[in-house]
């Protein structure tokens, strides 16, 4: 077993990733916001999951910059580890040809989309150069689960299902790279403790459209789909995901198979 130490423990991923590594037995630490930890300890593998989520970074730009770079820094700078692993957003590929790890990015400094994706740059160049060894990012695509605590799109569209009608302000052809999330959790420690690259992709690979979400709770909850449709279409390519799969023999699971078993079990409300 090994330790690890995940930084943002109480948001979405972190708090999954700590029951994930709890229930593989590892030894843990999961520091608190503002919690200080002793500079004298080994955090052993470390796993920088602090961000701004959801629309959040359109307003709290202060926090953005602290969460994605600062922080980051402190820790780098600051604390002894065996490994590092940043967590950035595979939200940046979009607009792009090409969506593997090599990709070259650009931006608007004066586009706040672009704000979001300059600012995990930084911290991912940051990590990068900063001349440490064993240090990584992965860029996770967008991840999806049901639990009843969940914010993510296809968590909140479900809730949404129970009051028998659903309106959706996406444009119903647009699509994204939706993830489950167990498989983000699953892969993480895997890449922290032994990846061989500097920088990985975490998705399905696949696309799904806002079209093929609201077939799917149609026909497992029985209610009523409405398009406002005032959303122009987003269709980014679907994330290059071979480079796990060929190193580590990831299979990413369906978003929509997993919707459809959690929903047919009844284990969320």
């Amino acid at each position: 077993m090994a330790k690890f130490t995940v930084f943002g423990s109480e948001g979405f991923i972190g708090r999954k990733l700590t029951e994930h590594l709890v229930a593989l037995g590892h030894e843990l630490l999961a520091p608190k916001k503002g919690e200080q930890l002793r500079v004298d300890q080994n955090l052993g593998h470390v796993v920088y999951c602090v961000g701004v989520t959801g629309s959040d970074f359109l307003t709290q730009q202060f926090n953005v910059a602290r969460a994605h770079v600062s922080l980051a820094a402190e820790v780098l700078e600051k604390y002894k580890f065996d490994s590092f692993l940043y967590l950035s957003s595979a939200r940046m590929y979009e607009g792009l040809d090409s969506t593997h790890e090599e990709a070259v990015f650009r931006a608007n400094t004066e586009s706040i989309s672009d704000f979001y994706n300059l600012s995990k740059l930084f911290g991912e160049s940051l990590v990068l150069n900063c001349g440490l060894p064993h240090v990584r990012v992965v860029r996770v695509s967008y991840a999806v689960n049901l639990d009843p605590t969940s914010t993510n799109f296809v968590a909140e569209k479900y809730r949404e299902a129970q009051t028998g009608v659903v309106s959706f302000s996406a444009n119903r052809k647009s699509t994204k790279d939706y993830v489950v999330l167990d498989d983000v959790v699953g892969i993480l420690p895997k890449i922290a403790v032994s990846g061989k690259f500097r920088v990985y992709n975490v998705a399905s690979g696949k696309n799904i459209s806002t079209d093929e979400i609201a077939k799917t709770l149609e026909e497992m909850t029985g209610c009523k789909v409405a398009f406002l449709d005032t959303d122009p279409v987003r269709s980014p390519r679907a994330i290059d995901i071979s480079r796990i799969q060929n190193e580590f023999g990831y299979r990413p699971q369906s978003v929509l198979d997993y919707a459809k078993t959690v929903i047919d079990s009844g284990n969320v409300q």
